[in-house]
């Protein structure tokens, strides 16, 4: 995606209903079909864009039955669970486009030669890239939502409250900017690390380049299971399941309290084995010491699966629950618009 695509948004004129186009972060645009002029600055005192939702019903309640039957979730969850509601819903997001810069020096650890020595390298980065952050801008209770990505497709338009339900605004716009700053000057200095094992020394910096609240659209479908109550929440422009809470598979539960139980007792077993074999050498007390620490991961791991499986959580959830899918960052960069110097 182009630094252009990025900053362009394309809306609907209010007057006329021809295509106008403006950079993301204008307070005024014009139409260059009816010759109006109308603003996109608002209370909040940030521009404000609203982008159309594509995704019908169907296909929003038709992603979340192919949603249900994938990853750990109970097997029959396709054929049994019930859709109780599914309607749209607008959620407001603050979103910084500012271009981050980090001088960022320290150590790369090598190991070299025979003896397996260690080496420490000099390096040093400059980091100097667009990124984009976002963050959700109201208190959107369960639904597991914390930041988007707005893809190549979406289109913007006029925004109208008296046309679509939205959760209101509720964080505020000075600390959501300071918090966008903070957070794109923190990963570019963690764009600057990521070949260091130490880093001696640090200086960012952001400038932004355009500040906007984006209401996006999503489906929320709410569904029951053997009584119990769960949702998943849709993308209403790419259609995938963002987040949502399902009931896990018993099957897999048991399962995994088996294999962790089997695996980590043939860790053990197997270093105790090779400790005897080699009679009690550093080798054999190491091997023995790697043996017990896999089979801790591994207990670990599986435990995990078998307590909290019986909850898949999908998204930016809290609570009690396995784990699932990913969970969007907030910061992105934009990769094409880079001046990168490492060294």
């Amino acid at each position: 995606m182009s630094e252009a695509q990025k900053i362009l948004v394309s809306m609907t004129c209010p007057s006329c209903g021809g295509q106008v186009q403006c950079e993301e972060g204008e307070d005024l645009v014009l139409c260059k079909f009816c010759e109006s002029v109308f603003a996109l600055t608002t209370d909040e005192g940030a521009n404000k864009v609203m982008y159309k939702m594509t995704v019908d019903k169907d296909k929003a309640l038709a992603k979340v039955n192919a949603w249900f039957g994938t990853g750990p979730k109970a097997k029959d969850l396709q054929k049994t669970a019930a859709i109780t509601e599914a309607y749209p819903m607008y959620l407001p997001f603050w979103r910084l486009i500012a271009r981050g810069k980090a001088c960022v020096c320290g150590i790369e650890e090598q190991r070299t030669g025979k003896d397996n020595q260690k080496v420490e390298i000099p390096r040093e980065a400059l980091i100097n890239r667009e990124y984009i952050y976002s963050e959700i801008a109201c208190e959107a209770g369960d639904l597991g939502i914390q930041s988007i990505v707005i893809p190549d497709r979406a289109e913007a338009i006029s925004y109208d409250d008296q046309e679509i339900v939205t959760f209101g605004v509720t964080s505020s716009r000075d600390a959501a900017f300071d918090e966008g700053g903070r957070a794109i000057r923190k990963t570019a200095v963690e764009d600057g690390s990521a070949r260091m094992d130490k880093v001696h020394f640090s200086q960012s910096f952001c400038f932004p380049k355009a500040f906007t609240l984006v209401y996006y659209p999503f489906w929320i479908v709410r569904y029951t299971y053997e009584g119990r109550t769960y949702f998943a929440t849709v993308d209403g422009i790419t259609a995938r399941v963002v987040s949502g809470r399902a009931p896990g598979d018993a099957g897999s539960q048991s399962t995994a309290a088996g294999i962790g139980g089997a695996l980590s007792g043939g860790a053990v077993g197997l270093g105790i084995g090779l400790a005897i074999v080699t009679e009690g050498t550093d080798i054999g007390i190491g091997v023995l010491v790697v043996g017990f620490i896999a089979a801790v991961a591994l207990l670990g791991y599986f435990y995990n699966r078998f307590r909290y499986g019986d909850e898949i959580l999908e998204g930016a959830l809290n609570g009690k629950g396995l784990k699932s899918g990913r969970t969007q960052k907030k910061v992105q960069p934009i990769y094409n618009e880079t001046y990168d110097y490492f060294k």
